[in-house]
């Protein structure tokens, strides 16, 4: 089963979640076995976390690409990959959702944003 991964996450929040993510340390590592064999236990921490780290050892490298892992990974569990740096990528999936970090906004919900500020700004003056 796997989920949509349709999503962008924008650039500031890419850079934010980085910044985040050197204060963390790998949770899962990629053996021989290839990533197929720890997908269940990506899924697990990625659940548990939002924001994790997966070390790619380098047995693992002999069946494929770091790139393409990250996005096999990212594809199976529904994950945006945030960065592959040497021998690590890092992954984020929101508990609350997308909508936080989705980069493009519809007309619609730009327009309720817009009035729900004028809203909250009349009531403020009122008081």
């Amino acid at each position: 089963m796997t989920e949509n991964t349709e999503i962008k996450i924008s650039s500031k929040a890419k850079k934010i979640l980085r910044s985040q993510s050197h204060e963390i340390e790998p949770v899962v590592w990629v053996g021989k076995e290839g990533v197929d064999k720890t997908i269940e236990e990506i899924k697990r921490q990625i659940k548990d976390k939002s924001l994790i780290k997966i070390k790619v050892r380098k047995s693992a490298l002999e069946s494929g690409d770091k790139a393409e892992m990250a996005e096999k990974i990212a594809k199976e569990t529904g994950a945006e990959v945030i960065s592959v740096v040497g021998n690590v990528i890092t992954i984020f999936k929101p508990k609350e959702g997308w909508k936080k970090y989705s980069t493009k906004k519809t007309s619609k919900e730009k327009y309720v944003e817009e009035f729900e500020e004028m809203r909250s700004k009349k009531a403020l003056l009122r008081r």
